[in-house]
């Protein structure tokens, strides 16, 4: 089939091509309804060298806290951050899965800042989740920022973490999103439309000969099927 004659056959199919678009665009639409919602909260944590010394010692304070930022992003997902958000919250949760499934936590390059967004069920989940990440991955850096002075006692070090943005409760949904998938749907079902003019509109011999083959194959299947008996 040329393109004049698809153009043809899509001035006659046209209502065919609208009614797969809607059924689409309806497919979209439930899918939205049926999908349990999800919500995204974010807290923040900033790492930083206390006490500089001079401007070479805070100039070399920064460029530790950064490197030191991104090795705790990835503490943030171990069990030692998660564990004590588990039983805090009472969670059902393992913490590998909280890190699988509800927890990201980001450090953008040559930064200091830690972000961490938590997903949940409910808008109050997930803020509760990304707070409570964030407090216990400060708490659990001041244990891994002792170093021994003296026989007397720990002293901290320098390097300190403090949550610079509390997570707030979202005020939507972060998902499904239904102008998307509503979106999505009628494209799928546009293309699905297409697709039945191409094959609708095939010259009437092609499907004849296509008919033909189809029922010459089915013939030798069934001599096989004879001999084979």
């Amino acid at each position: 089939m040329n393109l004049s004659q698809y153009v043809r056959c899509l001035k006659q199919l046209w209502l065919l091509v609208l009614l797969a678009t809607v059924v689409g665009a309806l497919a979209g639409i439930a899918s939205t309804l049926v999908v349990p919602k999800s919500y995204e909260s974010q807290s923040q944590v900033f790492v930083n060298v206390a006490n500089p010394r001079s401007v070479t010692d805070l100039q070399m304070g920064e460029q530790f806290a950064v490197a030191r930022a991104g090795s705790y992003a990835k503490v943030a997902t171990t069990n030692s951050v998660l564990q004590p958000v588990v039983d805090r919250l009472h969670l059902e949760d393992t913490p590998e899965e909280l890190a699988a499934k509800n927890v990201v936590v980001t450090n953008e390059p040559n930064t200091a800042m830690i972000t961490i967004t938590a997903t949940g069920d409910s808008a109050q989940q997930a803020a509760n989740l990304a707070q409570a990440t964030a407090e216990s991955l400060v708490s659990v850096s001041r244990g891994l920022e002792t170093v021994p002075q003296s026989q007397d006692g720990l002293q901290p070090a320098n390097v300190k973490l403090n949550v610079v943005q509390r997570a707030a409760v979202p005020e939507k949904a972060a998902g499904p999103s239904a102008a998307v998938n509503t979106a999505l749907g009628a494209l799928v079902g546009l293309v699905v439309g297409l697709l039945l003019v191409l094959w609708r509109g095939r010259p009437a011999a092609e499907r004849r000969t296509s008919h033909r083959a189809d029922a010459a194959t089915t013939r030798a299947h069934e001599h096989v099927a004879d001999d084979e008996l």
